[in-house]
């Protein structure tokens, strides 16, 4: 089975309804349809507020300060400008921290798109120890599904109609019903059978499994029907965890859980524009 990627720098595809499609990452992230530039899905899901960030940078910092304490670092007698000095050079800080997490996601990712393609499932042992546990999660969901065959990775799509693009990880047939893990705690896994047909799935190697994920597969499956792809049985969240373990969670919003952030962000670059004319403009009193 032939498997398409639309993941390189400077990607142009024609979708099968005829939508010209334009990726690349380099020097900076952009996506264009039939021409114009669009917005991504997560560029859009952006503006959404995640809460959890702020007290997620205070225990990066603090993990970081426990470290060079170990290391024989003084830290209650150094400015707090030393100390964030020291966690630069020690690489330690929540820059750091998330190009780090990003790096362990691309090669999850890239890890999945080879087993698309090859067929070929990675060895987990030739992985740093950082990212062997979710190569195994992985390898844990694909042994649990082992009908499953994949019709199409980092697909490109877009939406004419609404006006933004994106890349969905992979398109996935299974032809029988498999148990999958679907939630676990730290004594018992829950199980769901997975319906035979084809499931959109998008992999997440984050703390958690978000909302966000859930309406970025819903704005996924409307521009790929638009763009000219079968609809397809459902949509799914592979949530690999760092201790070799997964959950397959489907789905729970819908195109318009997706739709009313776009209309945020639509609004947002309106007002970047008004308040820049705004600003440029000469000979006008400021009124109330």
């Amino acid at each position: 089975m032939s498997v398409v990627s639309g993941q390189s720098a400077g990607t142009t595809e024609t979708t099968p309804s005829g939508i010209e499609v334009y990726y690349q990452s380099t020097p900076k992230r952009l996506y264009r349809v039939n021409g114009v530039e669009v917005p991504s899905v997560t560029t859009v899901l952006d503006v959404l507020n995640k809460p959890a960030l702020p007290w997620w940078g205070m225990k990066v910092g603090v993990e970081g300060c426990r470290q060079l304490h170990e290391q024989g670092y003084t830290l209650p007698l150094l400015e707090v400008d030393d100390i964030v000095d020291l966690l630069t050079e020690h690489k330690l800080t929540v820059n750091h921290v998330r190009d780090r997490a990003g790096t362990r996601g691309q090669s999850v990712h890239d890890a999945l798109e080879a087993w698309a393609k090859t067929g070929h499932k990675p060895d987990s042992n030739i992985y740093p120890p950082e990212e062997k546990g979710y190569i195994d999660g992985l390898l844990a969901f694909l042994a649990d599904v082992p009908s499953a065959e994949p019709e199409a990775c980092e697909v490109l799509v877009a939406s004419v109609e609404h006006g933004y693009a994106g890349r969905y990880d992979l398109r996935l047939r299974t032809h029988e019903p498999h148990p999958v893990v679907v939630h676990q705690t730290k004594t018992r896994r829950y199980h769901k059978l997975l319906m035979p047909g084809e499931t959109l799935v998008d992999l997440k190697t984050s703390k958690g499994i978000y909302s966000s994920h859930a309406r970025q597969l819903e704005a996924y499956e409307q521009a790929s029907i638009e763009s000219g792809y079968a609809p397809s049985k459902g949509r799914g969240i592979l949530h690999v965890n760092a201790d070799g373990t997964y959950e397959f969670v489907r789905s729970w919003a819908t195109f318009d859980d997706f739709k009313c952030v776009l209309d945020v962000w639509n609004s947002e670059q309106d007002m970047k524009s008004r308040v820049e004319k705004f600003s440029r403009k000469s000979g006008e009193d400021i009124t109330a």
